[in-house]
Parts: C-alpha cells; sequence; structure tokens
C-alpha cells in the first residue's frame, strides 16, 4: 500500500474508533445500573451510595439501585462485582478497607487494583472515637487511664477483621500502650447492639453510623481519627491532642467498575458523580455524616488506591493483624 493511502487508511480507523466510542458513550445507559455495597445497610457507604444512586437514576433516566452484599470482610459483595460483565451496569462503591484485603486474605478471588476501573473518590470520611456513656468515661486520656488500670479487662467492636474501626482501634492501642481485646461483628451496624448495651467498651467508627447514638447521648464521642480536627466538628477533639503524637487517619469511600470497562463509560460515570457530589445539597448531607467531598479523576483514584494497599499492607504486618 503506497504510503499515502496506508496514512489515510490509519487516520479513517482512528476517526471510526473515536466515533465508536463517543457513540457507545452516547448509548449508554440503556438498562438499569446496580451499585453493590459490600457492606450492611446504615453505614457510611450504604449511605453515600444510596444519595447518588437516586440522583444518578435522574441523570441517566435509568433506575439505579443499591444492593448490600455484606460478608466476607466486604470480599463477597466485592467479587460479584469484580466478575461481572464490564459495560458499567454494575458497580462497586467500597470504602478504604477495600485495598487492604490482598494482605490479609492472599488467596481471594481478586486483585483490589488489577480487577477494578477506578471512577472517583467520592470523600474522605472522619472516624470518631466512641464509648458507651455508662462507661463513664468522657476523654480520650480517661479512657487510657481506665484501661490502664484493668489491663485486658475492655475490649473494642470492629466491623470485621481487617475493617477500618479494627485497624484505627489497632493503631490507639499501640500509641496509648494498652490492651484491649478485639470483638468483630458483620458490619458497624451489627456493632452497636452490644457496644451500646455497655458489653464492648469503645469503636472507631463513622460519623455516618454512630452520629444518632451520640445523639440520643448513649454514646459519648471522645475524639475524632484524623491528624487535624475536623471543619464538621470543630470542638471534638483529635486522638492526638491526647498526647498520641503522629496518630491520625481518614477512611474514604469510592466508586469502581470491573476492569475492563470502556473508558467512555468511566468517564460519564465520574463526571455524573462528581456533578452529584459537588451540589450543595449532597455536600451538606455528607458533611452532615462527617465526610468531606473529593470527587476525584480515575487516576486520583488510581494513585490514592496503590499507595494506600501499600501502606495498609504494611500495617498488617506491623500490627500482627489476622482474619478472625
Amino acid at each position: 500500500m503506497p504510503p499515502l493511502f496506508k496514512k489515510f487508511a490509519l487516520c479513517a480507523a482512528a476517526a471510526m474508533t473515536l466515533a465508536l466510542g463517543q457513540a457507545h458513550a452516547q448509548a449508554w445507559p440503556q438498562k438499569p445500573i446496580r451499585i453493590i455495597v459490600p457492606y450492611t445497610v446504615g453505614g457510611a457507604s450504604d449511605i453515600t451510595a444510596r444519595l447518588i444512586a437516586d440522583r444518578m437514576a435522574v441523570k441517566f433516566n435509568q433506575p439505579v439501585t443499591v444492593e448490600n452484599r455484606a460478608g466476607a470482610s466486604g470480599i463477597i459483595g466485592t467479587d460479584a462485582v469484580a466478575k461481572a460483565a464490564p459495560d458499567g451496569y454494575t458497580l462497586a462503591f467500597v470504602a478504604s478497607s477495600h485495598v487492604v484485603n490482598k494482605a490479609l486474605f492472599p488467596n481471594i478471588p481478586f486483585d483490589p487494583i488489577k480487577d477494578f476501573a477506578p471512577i472517583t473518590q467520592t470523600a474522605n470520611v472522619q472516624l470518631v472515637m466512641v464509648v458507651p456513656t455508662t462507661l463513664g468515661v468522657k476523654s480520650v486520656a480517661e479512657f487510657i487511664a481506665l484501661a490502664k488500670a484493668k489491663p485486658g479487662a475492655l475490649s473494642y467492636a470492629s466491623s470485621g477483621a481487617g475493617s477500618n474501626p479494627q485497624f484505627f482501634a489497632e493503631m490507639f492501642k499501640q500509641a496509648a500502650g494498652i490492651d484491649l481485646l478485639h470483638v468483630p461483628y458483620k458490619g458497624s451496624t451489627a456493632a452497636h447492639t452490644d457496644l451500646l448495651a455497655g458489653r464492648t467498651q469503645l469503636m472507631f467508627d463513622a460519623l455516618a453510623s454512630v452520629g444518632p447514638h451520640v445523639k440520643s447521648g448513649k454514646l459519648t464521642m471522645l475524639a475524632v481519627a484524623g491528624p487535624t480536627r475536623s471543619s464538621l466538628l470543630p470542638d471534638v477533639p483529635t486522638v492526638a491532642e491526647a498526647g498520641l503524637a503522629g496518630f491520625g487517619a481518614t477512611s474514604w469511600g469510592a466508586l469502581l467498575a470491573p476492569a475492563g470497562t470502556p473508558r467512555a463509560v468511566i468517564d460519564q460515570l465520574q463526571r455524573e458523580t462528581a456533578a452529584i457530589l459537588n451540589t450543595a445539597e449532597v455536600k451538606e448531607r455528607l458533611g452532615a455524616l462527617g465526610a468531606e467531598v473529593v470527587a476525584s479523576t480515575p487516576e486520583q483514584l488510581g494513585d490514592l488506591m496503590k499507595k494506600e494497599e501499600a501502606r495498609y499492607g504494611k500495617m498488617v504486618r506491623d500490627l500482627h493483624i489476622t482474619p478472625e
């Protein structure tokens, strides 16, 4: 083929590929979209996913449903998304604990990074440290003093092995030099029953989950877990302010698709989700839950996931965290 004709053919092929991609993006979606939340109903991830789903349904003029598939530290629901068709109709809404599963469970049936296409980091979520009000503790320092007076007698609740509540509590244990028993549950909501009854004495959890119990007076909020005070909770001190210098971390939420989902679909999902997240109404709703909107690009989320996988993997080894 003469060079001129070859160049023309390549340009025509490129133009056709671009046109097909644009046509696919314009044609999508043509049927209902499902967002799988691999955690229980009522947690920060579930609440955020439902806020997005309700508004996405209006934007796309298609039903957008949220399906909770909790269990096995989020593996069950996430695996369903990893194995779904990469067409944008099955998505996952995960928390930052998603990236730790490879370190905790080397034989999981998917790779938390490679088997997913990042769409957007939705928000940073501030976890708070709460205790049953009946415990009579009103500060982080008082809790540490009580734990040291009764070594091994106090316990902390978590939403499962490898969950953010466990990581934060283990970091707290190490920083404070105290001995606490870990009591894992299948999700935050399940953990609250014993916490409210005083059968467990501590939990780090999202404000979205424990806020109503704090408001009712059944739980006492001692601190926020972030490195600095939250603009959403300016009067609540950080754990670090109790003398645990260097303590500080936040959780995050993210929307993912199966790996191989067309980039045009990923871009459309990111664009519409970011628009939803940046509305004043959604920012206010998420702010009430202790979450600050991020609405990142897919590339920014991908970089975050890789960095967090390395960080949490090191924590699993250093803190000797194992599935229970």
